[in-house]
């Protein structure tokens, strides 16, 4: 069994170009993938001269940065820990525990990358070089070990095709180009010079539908409508991959009639020899005004994802993970949630591949632990297809959603994409 080397403790010259700014609170380390040596190195900030660990690991069958559903490749960019799962809700697959990325980011998203799925977790057979469908596995030992280290939606994780190395010098220059850039637009956009404030973004950049035209229209919009604006900037964190730096943070905006805080995600790209945005993606944590909030809003996006990790167990025949998904008082077409186990258990023996999916999803929240799921669903099986409406009741029980009615009906041929 393969176990993590002993970090040397001879100085280097070198430190990775990826950890560029550490936030004031949060995690001590961060961890870098290097698809081409297949290698997981593990980082604490007050040392970035030689890794604290080092792991083997697998990635993709496939090279190059995962673009669509089932390439068999391991995206490339900076992500984050989502969630953590131990041996005894995993199918054998996962080894002894798992940990889901936020795999597409906000910038796989606008670039057009999809798919989803992509964890770090152990084995049940021998660790190979390039053996995944695009996670990252380690040994049960390594992955194990690791687990020590992680912090969810807190430490980050870089994955590269291969780790960039540069100068203390180099990384320190650029760290306070960007420092500066990071405040320079600050305080333009609280003092509300639109001109100014636009002037640090890229003549590419895109938010939420809007252009670089459309985003100082809006900009400039809200600017009038209130008499003073305030932005904070706090727990900012720098990480870079491939020509692009993300700055995550905590953003304070408040105005005579608003306040609210989130994160914010600002994608830089050097333009010849400047730091421009690229991308900018805000997530409200606390909004404060005197307009009715929109109920259940957050929902949504865990309703999502729950659907989402519910059709990957079906389709990945993870018995024990899609029946997770199910509530102790399921019931569909006259079967209970026991009779329901053993009739997928059947059908995953019967056929050596699944494919579902889904389409027209809508979800229609009816309390904050109640909603009804519907879309339509291509189902594939070895040579066996069908094509429907499926429903669904869920509730939520405690922090998770669970099934607990299912139906669908037939739809004819017309209907299929």
């Amino acid at each position: 069994m393969a176990r993590a080397g002993k970090a040397s403790k001879k100085p280097r010259k070198l430190v990775p170009a990826a950890l560029l700014f550490w936030p004031e609170e949060g995690s001590d380390y961060a961890i870098l993938v290097d698809k081409s040596a297949q290698k997981v190195f593990l980082y604490r900030w007050d040392d970035l001269l030689a890794p604290v660990k080092v792991y083997k690991a697998s990635t993709g069958e496939n090279n190059g940065p995962k673009a669509k559903r089932n390439d068999k490749k391991t995206p490339e960019g900076v992500y984050f820990f989502t969630d953590a799962y131990e041996k005894g809700k995993l199918a054998p697959r996962y080894g002894s525990r798992a940990f889901p990325l936020d795999y597409p980011n906000p910038m796989d998203k606008k670039t057009g990358r999809d798919g989803y799925g992509i964890w770090f977790h152990g084995l049940d057979k021998p660790l190979k070089p390039k053996d995944t469908n695009g996670c990252i596995a380690l040994d049960n030992y390594n992955i194990d070990d690791l687990a020590k280290y992680i912090k969810l939606n807190d430490t980050p994780v870089v994955i590269s095709s291969r780790i960039e190395m540069v100068s203390p010098d180099v990384q320190e220059k650029e760290k306070n180009q960007l420092l500066k850039v990071i405040e320079d637009w600050r305080r333009a956009w609280e003092n509300k010079e639109i001109d100014r404030y636009m002037s640090f973004y890229s003549p590419r950049f895109t938010s939420d539908g809007k252009n670089r035209k459309q985003w100082k229209e809006y900009k400039a919009l809200v600017a009038n409508k209130y008499k003073e604006i305030t932005v904070e900037i706090e727990n900012l964190r720098l990480l870079k991959n491939d020509g692009i730096v993300m700055a995550k943070f905590v953003q304070r905006y408040n105005t005579d009639r608003l306040e609210s805080k989130g994160e914010k995600r600002l994608y830089f790209q050097q333009n010849s020899t400047e730091w421009k945005i690229v991308g900018e993606f805000f997530q409200k944590e606390k909004l404060r005004r005197f307009e009715p909030q929109k109920p259940y809003a957050s929902s949504l996006e865990d309703i999502k994802r729950f659907i989402a990790s519910w059709e990957k167990a079906w389709e990945e025949k993870d018995l024990e993970t899609y029946m997770f998904c199910y509530d102790a008082r399921f019931q569909s077409r006259g079967m209970d949630l026991e009779a329901w186990k053993k009739h997928r258990q059947r059908l995953n023996l019967k056929y050596r591949s699944v494919n579902v999916d889904v389409m027209d999803l809508s979800i229609v929240q009816v309390s904050n632990w109640t909603a009804k799921v519907s879309f339509k669903q291509n189902y594939q099986a070895d040579e066996y297809q069908d094509f429907g409406l499926k429903n669904l009741l869920i509730v939520k029980r405690g922090k998770n959603w669970k099934i607990k009615e299912e139906t669908w009906h037939q739809l004819s041929r017309k209907s299929r994409p």
